[in-house]
């Protein structure tokens, strides 16, 4: 089996819950393989990574040799773009080798732990009062969800002044009421606090239980981050913005996180997500995978949060309403927990119908 061609579709701007590009790797066996150039990344550019990559002709069922060449064979490698073109290709080869032997890709690296997979989900991230802030958490647990995130910090960049401390308090106290104590409340820092102010605002925090405080500092430095993980009684998350095993490295060495977010469209693919989670292992940490992307990064992480023993659950964005469904036999999200499908690869097939209505770029 040859690949033949690779399509970057665009599906959507940047939007949480949607599409970038949709990413078809094509077969002369017939077979198709799919993945996701997530929204919140450069997207074009990443886009035009993948139509360069030089695949036609290539067998599509060596997948660590594809990756090794277009990372360790890199002279300049690394980064959010070139590193999130590597991962949308490496998606589409898994679903490839998944459909090309008749089983889910969970299936092919060891086969499932669990049989569904928790999700958490994202309420508000902005300027809100604490009764908004709330009352958006009662929605999402309404619908069945029994994790939430949600930034408190308002507009803060470095440091607060006491009144915004007090709100950002009053917003995550509203919550934790609102949703009562069996509900897990996720702290969202977007890495925005120094080093000093994270320290604080945890303080601060810390009476309403939350689950973990996520970037309370930039992830550049892992020293500070190491430094706030030690100085405050929260779990700290974060690994977003790293990309492969050796940017976790330092991270893992330093423990200076208790809970890791490698992005699965971001961070080398699927089973470099799998190679940066057994890591994790050794240290006792686990794995959230960042997953604000589209329907193919959901389902990545699905079946990553099958075969993965230190998995913890899945983030999780509504779509918006009013969507065409790209994507047939898409698991139902239902209690705030998704199935975990048994058809090969992925486990979804493309509507072939909303595909022509979507411009495939070839430059």
């Amino acid at each position: 089996m040859k690949i033949t061609e690779v399509q970057t579709i665009r599906v959507a701007v940047m939007r949480h819950g949607e599409l970038g590009y949709l990413v078809i790797v094509k077969t002369d066996a017939g077979i198709y393989g799919l993945g996701e150039v997530a929204a919140d990344c450069h997207p074009l550019a990443v886009a035009h990574c993948i139509r360069s990559m030089e695949l036609v002709g290539r067998d599509p069922m060596r997948i660590e040799a594809f990756w090794q060449e277009h990372h360790q064979g890199q002279f300049w490698r690394g980064g959010p773009i070139w590193t999130s073109a590597i991962s949308g290709i490496e998606q589409a080869l898994w679903d490839i080798k998944g459909k090309a032997l008749g089983a889910p890709v969970y299936e092919l690296v060891g086969g499932a732990l669990r049989d569904r997979i928790k999700l958490y989900t994202h309420t508000r991230f902005g300027t809100e009062t604490p009764e908004e802030f709330a009352q958006s958490a009662i929605e999402a647990v309404e619908m069945g969800f029994q994790a939430v995130k949600f930034d408190p910090f308002g507009a803060a960049v470095q440091r607060m002044d006491p009144a915004e401390m007090r709100l950002a308090a009053a917003r995550v106290r509203t919550t934790r009421e609102a949703v009562g104590d069996d509900v897990d409340i996720l702290i969202e820092g977007h890495g925005r606090l120094s080093p000093n102010m994270a320290i604080r605002m945890a303080g601060l925090m810390e009476a309403y239980n939350p689950f973990f405080f996520e970037e309370p500092v930039p992830p550049d430095n892992v020293a500070e981050m190491a430094r706030v993980s030690t100085a405050i009684n929260i779990p700290v998350a974060t690994g977003e913005r790293l990309y492969t095993r050796w940017m976790f490295r330092e991270l893992l060495e330093s423990q200076a996180a208790d809970y890791i977010q490698p992005d699965l469209c971001h961070c080398g693919g699927f089973n470099e997500g799998r190679k940066i989670a057994a890591m994790a292992e050794t240290y006792h940490v686990r794995v959230l995978p960042h997953n604000p992307n589209g329907p193919i990064s959901t389902l990545v992480g699905v079946h990553f949060g099958a075969c993965t023993a230190n998995f913890e659950m899945l983030e999780y964005a509504h779509r918006d309403p009013d969507s065409v469904p790209l994507l047939l036999h898409m698991p139902e999200v239902k209690d705030g927990h998704i199935e975990i499908p048994n058809r090969p690869g992925w486990g979804v097939e493309v509507d072939e119908a909303v595909l022509a209505q979507l411009p495939m770029e070839t430059e």
